[in-house]
């Protein structure tokens, strides 16, 4: 499987009178390997379980200038590399690569903390060529006796010049040694840069903010929006049973967009949405609060508002916002990935974009490039979680269409003026609208919903609207991949 070449898979074949969209795999993998310094490292990994493959996830995607920045996070013991990268873009020759230690191996050294730990999510700053990192310390965090050595950090460094530019340590009360988990970063360029992050944490969850300017960070709680609702705990992602209360994970950044009488403008105040990982609601809420420090004073709770824009049909963990305010996010328990014009309601105006069972199993972060192409990382964490790995079958997978869009960070690049469809930011409120019924793929005049064509040479299930071709190989045993690397020295350390 690692050094396997796949022929590429038409997937999820959405065609109407107006538009066509598809979505196919570009990569997969049944798990996750580097390029090594030597085979000698390499070998003396695996006998020394600093390399575990089972216990590899990859987690967090963000592609820029010809690469995937994947990361790695150190949930269990065994994974020696937490942040990499490889090519990226639709079409590529080798379609299952190993993964090259980013920025450096020793950059990647496990208990040095000046070093990069555990990385669950990364965010580029596309315009400066600066990837921000966000570093939680605490590596081995699925175990029962955590590794608490170094503190939570965020790092940036410029991909261009290859340099370190900042590493920030962050305060006890704002991340806790013991007790954070950095989960999601996004990047808001307002007065020299603001970094919103949230933290996961099971004691005390929130968004983080950090002030590039001011070298200084400071935390928002809002327990009602971003602790797990109790009754959104319990849900079943195929086979498995997720039964753990989930607190804020993924964050994304909404437009810079106003409607003032009538007319589109461009304003610096815009809303952070959000969802604890175990709630059916999505909320937000405003920039203007995260950066006022005051909401923070005494560690306590935001008074004030969120949005609550109602629910959505299951529980999620990655969403995306590109530069037109079109909120792209996972549907966990429907293995699905669903899209909201955020100018619409959001009670009626949430699409089922894809849905398949098999190639769409824990849909767990997404990615634009420049080209109006979207990235979508399936790592099966379900099953990662509450067992390990199965080797022998695929467990990770980068699924890829042209949707049109970009990163929200080109939103001030965006002509909203020519564009339909207004925002109303007036007030922050609690919605009240009513639920629809449940949404059904392919049943309404979105062109991305239209039934997918079938594939002759495709074996899915009877739901399925994402198919593979059968050209198959099957797994290396670790021997064999011993044997390969071997023979293969070149193509193994062409990136070191």
């Amino acid at each position: 499987m690692l050094l396997k070449n796949i022929s590429y898979f038409a997937c999820l074949i959405a065609i109407s009178h107006v538009t066509s969209a598809k979505f196919r795999v570009i990569r997969e993998w049944n798990y996750v390997n580097f390029t090594w310094p030597s085979i000698t490292s390499y070998s003396d990994a695996l006998q020394q379980q600093k390399y575990i493959p089972e216990n590899v996830i990859m987690a967090g995607l963000k592609d820029f200038e010809g690469f995937y920045y994947v990361t790695m996070p150190r949930m269990k013991s065994g994974v020696p590399a937490t942040l990499t990268r490889i090519s990226s873009g639709i079409s590529a020759n080798d379609t299952a690569p190993l993964f090259t230690p980013f920025p450096s191996w020793q950059m990647n050294e496990l208990g040095n903390c000046e070093a990069l730990q555990n990385v669950q999510n990364v965010e580029i700053d596309v315009f400066k060529g600066q990837i921000w990192i966000i570093d939680g310390g605490r590596t081995e965090t699925l175990g029962t006796d955590p590794d608490i050595k170094c503190k939570p950090k965020l790092v940036i460094y410029d991909l261009r010049k290859e340099e370190n530019v900042l590493s920030y340590t962050f305060p006890e009360n704002v991340a806790s040694f013991n007790g954070s988990f950095l989960y999601d970063i996004v990047l808001d360029n307002t007065d020299d840069g603001y970094a919103y992050i949230s933290d996961n944490s099971g004691r005390d969850p929130g968004i983080i903010v950090f002030s590039l300017k001011e070298r200084h960070s400071w935390k928002i709680r809002h327990s009602q929006s971003m602790r797990a609702d109790p009754k959104a705990s319990y849900f079943r992602v195929n086979d498995v049973t997720i039964t753990a209360s989930l607190n804020i994970a993924s964050l994304a950044l909404g437009p810079r967009i106003k409607s003032s009488e009538g007319n589109v403008i461009l304003d610096d105040d815009r809303e952070v949405f959000y969802a604890p990982l175990s709630s059916l609601h999505l909320y937000s809420i405003s920039t203007s609060v995260l950066r006022n420090q005051e909401v923070a004073f005494h560690d306590g709770e935001y008074q004030g508002n969120v949005t609550d824009y109602g629910t959505k049909s299951s529980q999620t963990v990655g969403m995306l916002m590109d530069n037109k305010g079109m909120l792209y996010y996972s549907l966990l328990a429907s293995n699905s990935i669903a899209r909201w014009d955020s100018s619409t309601p959001f009670q009626t105006g949430q699409k089922i974009i894809a849905k398949d069972d098999r190639y769409l199993e824990w849909v767990n972060a997404f990615a634009f490039d420049g080209q109006g192409n979207l990235t979508i990382l399936v790592n099966r964490l379900n099953r990662f979680i509450y067992d390990k790995f199965n080797l022998s079958e695929v467990n990770f997978r980068l699924i890829a269409s042209n949707v049109g869009g970009k990163s929200y960070l080109y939103d001030e690049r965006y002509n909203y003026h020519s564009e339909n469809g207004t925002q109303s930011t007036n007030s922050i409120t609690t919605s009240t609208e009513k639920p629809q019924n449940p949404l059904k793929p392919g049943t309404d005049q979105d062109p991305y919903l239209a039934p997918a064509v079938p594939d002759p040479t495709a074996e899915p299930s009877s739901e399925s609207t994402i198919t593979q071709s059968k050209s198959s190989s099957a797994p290396l045993s670790c021997l064999s991949i011993m044997v390969l690397f071997i023979v293969n020295l070149g193509v193994l350390f062409t990136n070191c």
